[in-house]
């Protein structure tokens, strides 16, 4: 059964690696490269963790002979990856938030000198710090190239990459339209932000307990798991040896992590 397992899995996983390339291939002549090559670096964000889960599922079935190792290795990779690409997202919209404020104040001081919005966001473009200022170079690229001021602020709103900066392109784009005063709306923005910033910070350090007690229930299972196996060898070995205790190892891992996401989503207070 073991073998027969094995061998399917070996057959999915060299299945999904053939569908990656002949994928790549097919979106190359579409765009009618003429030259184009298959590196890891090209592929989508999607399929390069397609790819690492395949290989990873690979790897540890040819390696450990056990398919229900494997399943557990890629889930852990799924999980893990969710949550380090989830946090590198929040820190970067925390710190853009924190310096929305700075780039309102120089717009404003733009536009109080007698610049256009569309000088002032060139000028906000060369001001700025990373990684906000990134968002300024494309606004402005867009803005060199031709581009209407109002498609350059809606495309940028659709992406943007935290809500404070959503808010404040979302207001220049509907007062550039009113012809409302842009100084007296941008002051009532930076302290409507300021107030937001400092309540984010507020509501973090209140549920940073919870949080904390998600990463301790996720980790005590396995510390169990690994003091039973010390304590009683035999009577924990039919957990890794046998099929049905690799079938329960799987979906303790699998409740372990929907728990975690669980208490991760109840400690995320949006406003």
């Amino acid at each position: 059964m073991i073998k027969i397992l094995s061998l399917i899995t070996i057959f999915i996983a060299v299945f999904s690696i053939l569908f990656l390339i002949i994928s790549e291939i097919k979106n190359g002549k579409k765009k009618k490269k003429k030259n184009f090559n298959l590196k890891f670096k090209e592929m989508t964000a999607f399929k390069k963790r397609i790819f690492i889960a395949v290989v990873i599922f690979l790897i540890t079935a040819i390696v450990l002979q056990n398919i229900v190792f494997a399943l557990i290795a890629c889930v852990l990779y799924v999980y893990f990856d969710w949550y380090v690409q989830n946090k590198k997202a929040k820190e970067k919209a925390a710190l853009i938030d924190k310096q929305v404020i700075e780039a309102l104040t120089i717009i404003k001081n733009a536009v109080q000198s007698g610049q256009s919005l569309t000088q002032s966001v060139s000028t906000a473009a060369q001001e700025l710090k990373e990684p906000i200022k990134i968002e300024f170079i494309k606004m402005s690229e867009n803005l060199s190239l031709g581009v209407s001021f109002d498609k350059t602020l809606t495309d940028e709103s659709e992406n943007a990459p935290s809500k404070e900066f959503k808010l404040m392109i979302d207001t220049i784009r509907i007062s550039k339209d009113s012809g409302a005063s842009l100084a007296g709306i941008f002051d009532r923005i930076i302290s409507a932000t300021s107030q937001r910033i400092a309540i984010q910070s507020k509501v973090e350090a209140l549920t940073a307990q919870g949080r904390m007690s998600g990463n301790v229930v996720s980790v005590i299972p396995f510390v169990v798991i690994l003091m039973m196996y010390v304590i009683e060898p035999d009577m924990m070995r039919s957990l890794f040896t046998t099929l049905a205790g690799n079938m329960l190892l799987l979906i303790v891992v699998i409740m372990i992590l929907i728990g975690s996401f669980v208490i991760r989503k109840l400690t995320e207070i949006e406003f």
